[in-house]
């Protein structure tokens, strides 16, 4: 079977399970392939003062976990 390989400048994103009402958590998360580079994608479902939904995202470098035990 051929091995998937994700597109140049696409996306993927989940529902974020662990936002609860209030938080700033965004609402979806995921990954991305942006000029050859994966970044981590994050996704926000706003409301503007006339009461119009619209989607608010960034991109940003992929979460590394430390290596340092502190």
């Amino acid at each position: 079977m051929p091995e998937y390989k994700e597109k140049d400048h696409s996306f993927k994103l989940w529902k974020n399970k662990y936002k609860k009402d209030g938080d700033k958590k965004p609402d979806y998360t995921g990954t991305g392939i942006f000029d050859g580079t994966k970044r981590d994608v994050s996704l926000w479902i706003n409301q503007d003062k006339n009461g119009n939904r619209y989607l608010a995202g960034q991109t940003k470098e992929p979460y590394k976990k430390s290596d340092s035990p502190f």
